[in-house]
């Protein structure tokens, strides 16, 4: 559970501007880290103001609009952190806590799939593999993935990805090294 702590509010925003405020969220670290929403409403007061002046006129009244709901993911969590040489972080890792998926995708194009995993983990690709290289002639492709989940944690993801024939789709086989089982566990389950 979050509960809000603090905002940094926008002064005020003249007709036709955008400025930016802020809500700071505070989690239960005793809580496991679990997706979650909320409902968004910005509150704010509305003044007529003489555009030759910029005096004020006549009463402000107050005003709400509904915005879109804020969605925190577990890769809401992650930082995206290099690594200098992956295979030998994978394999100093070790499969202790490795978790291993896999997962039919509905995507049409192997470049859409491999940019749709990284940005469903939050991780950072490693050794170029985070572009798919031209005439691949329908192989599948190798991603590497690394970050630093929040406690400091690494996080090491390896992802074959390969389209499934003619009807579409792909094939994403995933594996997942994290010093926490459970860690390893939530990167997983950030596929959709």
């Amino acid at each position: 559970a979050r509960k809000r702590v603090g905002e940094i509010a926008a002064e005020s925003i003249k007709y036709g501007d955008t400025q930016n405020c802020f809500t700071v969220l505070e989690r239960n670290t005793d809580e496991a880290l679990a997706p979650s929403s909320f409902t968004c409403e910005l509150h704010f007061n509305v003044v007529q103001v003489d555009p030759a002046t910029g005096e004020e006129e006549g009463d402000s009244f107050e005003e709400e609009y509904p915005l879109e709901d804020l969605e925190i993911a577990t890769s809401d969590f992650m930082a995206k952190v290099s690594v200098s040489d992956f295979r030998k972080s994978w394999e100093t890792m070790g499969n202790t806590n490795e978790v291993l998926e896999k997962f039919a995708l509905q995507f049409k194009k192997m470049e859409e799939a491999v940019a749709a995993v990284i940005d469903f983990l939050g991780m950072q690709p490693c050794d170029g593999t985070g572009a798919v290289k031209a005439n691949s002639g329908g192989k599948p492709h190798m991603l590497h993935l690394s970050g630093v989940f929040v406690g400091g944690r690494s996080v090491l993801a390896r992802a074959q990805i390969a389209m499934q024939g003619e009807s579409g789709g792909v094939i994403l086989k995933i594996a997942v090294r994290s010093e926490d089982q459970m860690v390893s566990r939530m990167v997983a389950d950030c596929i959709r």
